[in-house]
């Protein structure tokens, strides 16, 4: 990784990607519809940061080294994030989504989202952190917390944003530990596809 930016510009950065495209969806500035179009801009600016700054395929989390090692944690946390899902479901009776196309549609949207998604806040942001903080804490809380901005814009906050906090704590912690862009994808799209099955979230 080389030309490495200003501490100021990596914060306009992480507006620009990360807090902007939310607001402008939560405001009704840019309609929900609009969140892909977004979403392909926010891929670009990331794209064009990386290029630019020469990264590696491992500064990227594509790593090949470490699997056996992480494994066992990410596996550990889809199953333990997939039984607390469940719970919560029968505890709070969530009606679960029924209908096959969204079933299939859920399926084809969340598995490349996953994998952005973690690419996005976990490959991208926590190197663009630790440029700015020494504190492992800080950046993992920081981390969580836009994490879980972008999921304002679903209904149901009382058990969205609580679930997008603390699965974001351990995303971020997990990635820190054993950075593994693969294993965190996997993981992340298991604990995304359970939970618009069991109708936490709602896509159209």
């Amino acid at each position: 990784m080389t030309n490495l930016p200003s501490k100021r510009l990596i914060l306009v950065q992480i507006f620009l990607i990360f807090v902007l495209p939310v607001f402008l969806i939560y405001f009704d500035i840019l309609p929900i519809s609009w969140r892909m179009v977004l979403l392909a801009i926010c891929s670009l600016m990331i794209y064009g940061i990386i290029s630019r700054e020469h990264w590696s395929l491992e500064d990227m989390g594509l790593h090949h080294h470490n699997y056996r090692k992480a494994l066992p944690f990410y596996a550990s946390f889809a199953f333990l994030g997939v039984l607390i899902l469940f719970f919560i479901n029968h505890q709070m009776d969530i009606p679960d989504i029924e209908s096959r196309i969204i079933f299939i549609k859920t399926f084809a949207f969340f598995i490349p989202i996953s994998f952005f998604q973690e690419f996005a806040f976990r490959s991208f942001l926590i190197p663009r952190l630790k440029m700015i903080y020494k504190n492992e804490f800080f950046i993992i809380f920081f981390n969580a917390i836009l994490f879980t901005l972008i999921h304002i814009i679903y209904p149901n906050w009382g058990v969205g944003l609580p679930l997008a906090f603390f699965s974001g704590i351990f995303f971020a912690w997990l990635y820190i530990k054993y950075p593994n862009l693969v294993l965190i994808s996997i993981t992340h799209a298991i604990l995304n596809i359970t939970a618009v099955l069991l109708g936490f979230f709602v896509i159209h």
